[in-house]
């Protein structure tokens, strides 16, 4: 990549990034009356560089050499109902530009995102004439209307309404209507025609033009013959046969046709007087009028219809004096322009530009019988300035846009009926940048900072990159010398670096110039077309207006409606011109130096004061006394600065809820698509910027000038001295670092967080289940903060403030640009205020893990705003937690719990705001959150350490310490804290969680093999529950978990343990707690007291108690002895016989022929003994059948059964002898094989 191409790569990446945001103003050239003035802000998108689709439309033509040469040009279109809400076209508008034969279209939304909205038209040796772009509706079509000099063409596109089947368009992002221009084959003779006369020669090209469409649905080309009149082109509406008509229109007096026939040489001279410089059409009724612009300074109007001039007028009558001089030369540079409504009819404003003496003037057409018309004077208007690069009629107003002496661009607007001074209102542009940088000795050449401006963060990785091997390589390949000293090598570095920010600045000029201005009828936006880049103009608010504006535009105290009284009106005024002086004599360095004390958290009070010393000692102009002598002329100077003040403050109570009331679903999303787009978000999020930066400079230079007032304050008395020490200077000072700080974060990029990193963060916000907190979008990159905050929060929150008390559906909503852009800045600087109580922004780069520019955010804010302090406490501890810093967050999580009955963010935090959490004290649910984000992030200590500063807030609430104790004995526990583990259990004031805790901390100790701890442990007033009740349970999670005959075997030992420890103590405490079987307990293999993860399971709600007698722990006992002797005669059955119950183990040892273990267990549960004598008799009966082979297995059930030991009864003994009579048939013959009955 060569250097000139990185340079402009570089910029058109970066453009916008400083002259766009510059506070500077051009002094001298403000605007007049605070209503009129606006600001122009630039529309830049951070994204990258439009994509333009490249189509090239060869029609054969040949290149004329020699030819005229048009300038470039630019226009706009905004579609019919693109101010109204309710509608797919809402705040849709297309713009255009033209260099030489390439036309350029961009479709844009300030409401939702357009896709596939850029296409590049190029016609090979066709140039585009001024005004040869036109683009017109229709119900169902777009219809863009191009006249080159060879050539005309008309593009049929479709409407944005038959793109979609209604105006209930739910998408984030549209189709322009330029998606499928592709498809079109221009080239067709529907889409192209080539201009014959024009083939001839280059002078038979035509020098301007206008275009429409007729009523019949015909494509009309007016064009300027340069041999005088018009020529019309007519094709056939597009979807029709028919084919190319071309009309001559001719002059109709007599002396027109003479002075045309008659040669210039006779005439005197070689001008033709009837070439129009300036075309422009109206429809009417069933006629068309064409008006031209003339080079003999007269306007003619012509009548498509009947082919003949209706009317000749010469503009030099318009002028005051001079007409002699200027109608000796043919005007070259007038301009024409229409406006019509119904209301006023058809008006002309005609441009007659005349050296120091130009002039507008506006016409009315009236019309009387037998098509007869005339022109009503309005009015005339005067302009001192020279080039006039386009102007626009509207209704009330007329708008120019000019290039100055400087090539500065200047744009100004009047109203031509209501002006009585006849000063034009300006418009404060965005200036150029300084044309040098200087490089200080302590800094390095690649990285350009404008004061504390974070310019270098706009230049992301890559092309930062990109750039500094380009210039670093310009830079060795111009070195001839192997070995120099190193300042020489930063001397070259300075060069090399300066070079490419000059080439930079040839860009930014060249692209900045200015060709058009577009006005859209429906919403009144205005927008100013550069060559690479389109600008929007916002209303400027009041205070900027008087700080922006010089003195020759406030010549008096209706200027100021911020004050109604006229003394105040007038010492605010000359309050203002006062801080004027103030910013124009401060140096740099000093500017700098307050600039510096405000990042570096000084104060900002005792650095004004150092710098109004060094203004006083470097007072070489006596600057100081002028403003000393301004002063005295201010009759009451403390309003006057509680006035500016009190203007300044954005202090409100800005509502933060985003639901919509009363209002339809279609209305809902209609809301939340306004001002949606990227361009809109970038616009007024610079607006923001701007704003902050403006104010700030005033913040500065009103506190430098009160302590001037406490110097040298002749006219104030010694109240108002103490007024300005105690009151006005500590609020100015507040005001200027909240500016401060809004200009800091809407030039602070966001970072672009990694997908896992943002899923595993959201996941731990997620425990603090702040429900009002938006979900992260796609972020444009790079974005700033506030942009981020503006796109993803308060957009939908503004927009939902704004047309609540509307009646949306009745009335369409009139989107109208300066009140709507006027109301969101307001609104949305008030959800940035620090000092309002809404706390959504800190929140919002919260949620969306802006965590660095979060704590510079605190940083700022830290030291002087005393609202929402233990809010920003609690934001700051979760930066810390996100870089690593536990112990910084955990202080600041103490630190915050001082406010959390007090801020409403805090409050949503722990839910305190809800009736259902007044039980228990708003700061221990505080806590009960902080530990839970803890845990969750898996910070053990640090949920110890608060929980046990938790108790101490706790100890009116049992419930609160017994949770925290048990919080505290888990963490102990898994770190490995035995001891520390045993004492939180110990202070549990809950007997149920204490039991709990034992049970647990025994079983764990119990799998570490950690017995001697366990058993050098006091449990004072535990002793009976850590032997029984603990054994028990432990012997019943056994059977539960481990189901083998290892675990049936341990089971069997610890249901002795439990029997020994019950029998040792006394009778009436013979007895143990058992919770009843939860859910967890019911999930055969799984563990009561943990999840599937390993995890403590959270405690339940409630739990039935059981209480275990000794008796009961037998019957255990023997349930599970006799488990244990199936699995050792049958060890394939332990699996089942685990969770058998008492009747289905007596079905299981009889099935397997335990017949005594099965007997014992029937009459130690009360169960009959039937299956048992019924199972013994069929094996007997079995056993008369079997074979030698059976022998062994009959002998192995005889052997398990050991009837003597156990048989007491009548009926038992009757067993004894059955068993005995089969036992004696069967022993002396082995071999014997009993024979059936026939």
């Amino acid at each position: 990549m060569i250097f000139s191409e990185v340079v402009h790569w570089l910029f058109k990446c970066l453009k916008g990034g400083s002259a766009a945001l510059s506070p500077r103003v051009h002094r001298g050239k403000m605007a007049g009356v605070l209503e009129k003035s606006y600001i122009e802000i630039c529309g830049f998108e951070r994204e990258s560089v439009l994509r333009f689709r490249q189509i090239t439309l060869n029609l054969g033509v040949g290149l004329h050499f020699g030819g005229v040469k048009y300038a470039d040009s630019a226009g706009g279109f905004s579609y019919e109902d693109s101010g109204k809400l309710l509608s797919v076209t809402s705040n849709r508008f297309i713009h255009w530009s033209t260099s030489g034969d390439t036309v350029q279209f961009v479709e844009q939304s300030l409401d939702t995102n357009l896709l596939n909205n850029a296409v590049r038209l190029h016609i090979p040796n066709c140039l585009l004439l001024p005004g040869g772009v036109c683009i017109q509706e229709t119900l169902n079509n777009i219809i863009i209307l191009i006249v080159t000099s060879q050539s005309v063409h008309r593009l049929v596109l479709p409407h944005p309404t038959r793109m979609y089947r209604s105006d209930f368009v739910t998408e984030l992002q549209m189709q322009s209507i330029f998606t499928d221009i592709g498809k079109l084959n221009l080239s067709e003779p529907a889409h192209s025609y080539v201009l014959p006369f024009a083939q001839a020669a280059p002078a038979c090209a035509p020098s301007t033009s206008a275009t429409w469409i007729s009523h019949q649905g015909e494509a009309v080309f007016a064009l300027a013959s340069p041999s005088g009149g018009i020529t019309a082109v007519t094709l056939p509406a597009h979807d029709q046969d028919g084919t190319v008509s071309i009309q001559e229109l001719k002059q109709s007096s007599m002396m027109q046709r003479l002075a045309g026939w008659m040669p210039t040489a006779i005439r005197g001279d070689q001008s033709i007087p009837d070439l129009a410089i300036s075309l422009a059409v109206h429809q009417l009724e069933d006629d068309t009028f064409i008006f031209t612009l003339c080079q003999d300074h007269k306007l003619r109007m012509w009548s498509f219809k009947h082919q003949m001039c209706l009317l000749v007028t010469d503009m030099l009558e318009y002028m005051p004096a001079g007409r002699g001089e200027v109608k000796a030369s043919p005007a070259l540079a007038h301009k024409l322009r229409l406006f019509f409504s119904s209301s006023t009819g058809l008006c002309l404003a005609i441009y007659l530009a005349v050296p120091k003496r130009s002039q507008f003037c506006v016409l009315q057409l009236v019309a009387s019988e037998n098509n007869r018309y005339s022109l009503d004077h309005i009015s005339t208007l005067f302009t001192t300035q020279e080039t006039l690069v386009d102007f626009v009629l509207t209704a009330s107003d007329i708008w120019a846009v000019w290039l100055d002496n400087d090539d500065q661009t200047v744009v100004k607007y009047i109203s031509f009926e209501h002006s009585t001074t006849g000063m034009w209102n300006q418009v404060f542009v965005q200036p150029s940048p300084e044309e040098e940088v200087h490089v200080g000795e302590d800094q390095d050449p690649r990285i350009y900072k404008r004061g504390t401006e974070r310019y270098s963060d706009l230049s992301w990785e890559e092309l930062k990159k990109e750039v500094t091997v380009t210039v670093e390589n310009e830079l060795q390949g111009s070195v001839t010398e192997y070995e120099f000293c190193q300042e020489d090598y930063r001397l070259l570095q300075v060069e090399f670096w300066s070079k490419f920010y000059a080439c930079c600045l040839q860009y930014q000029d060249v692209l900045s110039t200015p060709l058009a201005l577009h006005i859209s009828p429906a919403t009144a936006m205005v927008c100013v077309l550069r060559k690479g880049f389109v600008s929007f103009l916002l209303p400027c608010f009041a205070v900027d207006h008087l700080y922006l504006s010089s003195d020759e535009y406030l010549f008096s105290e209706e200027e100021t409606p911020i004050a109604e009284d006229s003394n105040l009106s007038r010492d605010v005024l000359q309050l203002v011109q006062c801080l004027r002086m103030v910013s124009e004599s401060l140096p740099e360095d000093m500017a700098y130096e307050m600039d510096k004390a405000l990042e570096d958290l000084l104060s900002p009070e005792k650095v004004s004061e150092k710098v109004l010393e060094g203004l006083l000692a470097s007072d070489n102009g006596n600057v100081i006394q002028d403003i000393l002598n301004k002063l005295q002329d201010i009759s009451n100077p403390t309003v006057a600065i509680n006035t500016l003040l009190r203007e300044l403050d954005l202090e409100a109570d800005a509502e933060t809820d985003t639901r919509p009331t009363g209002q339809s679903l279609r209305v809902r999303i209609s809301l939340s698509q306004l001002y949606g787009s990227s361009v809109a978000a970038s616009l007024i999020c610079q607006a923001v910027c701007q704003t902050a930066m403006t104010r700030t400079l005033l913040c500065r230079d009103l506190l430098i000038l009160q302590q001037l007032y406490l110097r040298n304050g002749d006219n104030v008395s010694g109240a108002q001295l103490l007024q300005l020490q105690q009151d006005l200077i500590p609020r100015c000072s507040s005001l200027l670092c909240s500016y401060h700080l809004l200009k800091q974060m809407s030039l602070t990029l966001s970072s672009s967080v990694p997908l896992d990193i943002l899923n595993a963060d959201l996941q731990h916000l997620s425990v603090l289940e702040l429900s009002d907190s938006s979900t992260p979008t796609s972020m444009l990159n790079p974005q700033t903060v506030v942009e981020l905050f503006y796109q993803n929060v308060a957009r939908k929150a503004i927009m939902s403030q704004i047309l609540s008390q509307q009646d949306v559906e009745g009335s369409q909503a009139m989107l109208h640009w300066p009140q709507m852009i006027s109301s969101v800045l307001t609104l949305l600087c008030q959800f940035l205020w620090p000092s309002n109580a809404s706390f959504l922004f800190p929140e919002c780069l919260m949620v969306n893990c802006q965590y660095a520019q979060l704590q510079e955010y605190v940083r700022l804010v830290g030291p002087w705003c005393q609202v929402n302090v233990g809010s920003y406490r609690f934001v700051l501890g979760h930066c810390y937690l996100a870089s690593g810093e536990g112990q910084k967050a955990l202080q600041c999580f103490q630190e915050a719990a001082a406010e959390v009955d007090k801020e409403e963010f805090l409050m949503k935090l722990t839910g305190s705001d809800e009736e259902a959490a007044t039980s228990t004290a708003p700061r221990l649910l505080y806590y009960n959150k902080v530990l839970r984000l803890l845990e969750d992030i898996g910070l053990p200590e640090l949920v110890i350490n608060l929980a046990t500063l938790a108790i101490s807030e706790a100890a009116n609430d049992e419930r609160s310490q017994a949770a925290l104790w048990t919080r505290i004995f888990k963490h102990h526990l898994d770190l490995g804290h035995n001891s520390q583990a045993y004492e939180a259990l110990t202070q549990n004031p809950d007997s149920s969680r204490q039991l709990d805790c034992l049970r647990q901390l025994v079983v764990v100790l119990c799998e570490r093999a950690q017995l001697r701890d366990l058993v050098q442990f006091s449990f004072v007033n535990l002793h009976d529950e850590v032997a029984g009740t603990v054994m028990f349970e432990y012997g019943m999670r056994l059977g539960r978990e481990v189901r083998t005959l290892r675990g049936l075997q341990k089971q069997v030992n610890c249901y002795l343990a439990a029997l020994n420890c019950l029998r040792l103590v006394h009778p009436d405490y013979a007895w143990i707690v058992q919770p009843s079987s939860g859910a967890a307990y019911e999930r055969p293999g799984t563990s009561p007291k943990r999840n599937y993860d390993g995890e403590f399971a959270a405690n339940p709600v409630s739990q039935q108690i059981d209480i275990l007698e000794l008796k009961d722990l037998e019957k255990e006992y023997a349930l599970a002895r006799s488990r244990l002797t199936l699995a050792q005669q049958d060890p394939s059955s332990a699996a089942i016989a685990g969770g058998a119950s008492s009747q289905e183990m007596v079905a299981l040892l009889v099935q397997t022929g335990l017949f005594d273990t099965a007997l014992t267990l029937c009459q130690t549960f009360n169960l009959s003994l039937t299956p048992v004598f019924e199972g013994l008799t069929f094996k007997c009966i079995k056993l008369q059948y079997k074979g030698d082979q059976d022998q062994t297995e009959v002998w192995n059930w005889l052997a398990a059964n050991q009837l003597p030991t156990v048989i007491t009864t009548k009926e038992s003994r009757s067993v004894k002898i059955l068993i005995t009579m089969n036992s004696a048939l069967s022993l002396p013959k082995l071999n014997f094989s009993p024979q059936r009955d026939r």
